[in-house]
Order: C-alpha cells, then structure tokens, then sequence
C-alpha cells in the first residue's frame, strides 16, 4: 500500500469514529451541518424550504421532520410560515448560529490548510476532488 492510500485508509477510520463520538454526545452530523450550509447559502428573496431541503439532502419529507427538529432545538434555525404560501414554511438561520465562528473541526482543517503552498494546496484539492467523485460514484 502506498503512503497516500494508507493515510486515506487512516482518515476514513477516524471520521468514522470521530461520527460515532459525534452521535453519542448529539452534535451536529453531516447531515445536519449540510442542512445548515443550505439554508445559511439560500437567498433572501428565495428562502429554504422543508421540501427543497428535502430534495437537496435527497432525503423523504419525512425524514426532514428530524433534522429540523434538531436544529431548531438547538437555536440554530427559526421555521416561520411562507410570506407567499400560507401552506409552507421557510427556513431562517438564527442570527446567533449566523455569527458564530465556524465549528472547531472547520477552524482546525482552516489552520492546517494555511500550512501549505498554494500549488500544494491545488494538489491536495485536486487529489480530494477525484475521491470525493469516486466514492460518489460507487453503488
């Protein structure tokens, strides 16, 4: 095995159990930091909805239930009725979740991307890009 192939293999286990460990105390999971970037990235004059987050997630409607509920019972979104649409919600961020600094694991992954060159960086990307489409493309 190679270095890179060991250092992904290592990666994968400690997201793995950096999830698990993430599960036990109820913070966030990747599915509820997307559902955040989704709703944070969403225009003002086109607010996140229940069904596009849904869609987005590629998740049921009814699964979304959760996932809101999470957040909201964390503060860090606000569901308020659809000014155009009696029968549908939007999705706010909080302003509090709006203003705090990123999640401690973004900061680190910050701090250690500051470490490298700009062509190590585009390598380093490009390397993470092709995995990410790999492992998008597998059944």
């Amino acid at each position: 095995m190679t270095d890179l192939v060991t250092c992904v293999d290592e990666l994968r286990r400690a997201d793995a159990q950096f999830g698990r460990r993430l599960a036990a105390v109820r913070a966030p999971n990747d599915t509820d930091r997307e559902a955040m970037r989704f709703i944070i990235d969403a225009p003002d004059d086109a607010p996140a909805t229940p069904g596009g987050l849904a869609a987005h997630l590629n998740v049921s409607t009814a699964a979304i239930t959760s996932v809101l509920r999470r957040l909201q019972d964390r503060g860090q979104i606000i569901i308020a009725p659809h000014p155009a649409d009696a029968r549908s919600k939007v999705l706010r961020p909080s302003l509090r979740d709006l203003h705090l600094p990123a999640d401690e694991l973004t900061q680190r992954i910050q701090s250690i991307a500051s470490e490298f060159t700009p062509e190590q960086t585009e390598a380093v990307a490009r390397f993470l890009r092709r995995l990410t489409e790999e492992i998008s493309d597998l059944p």
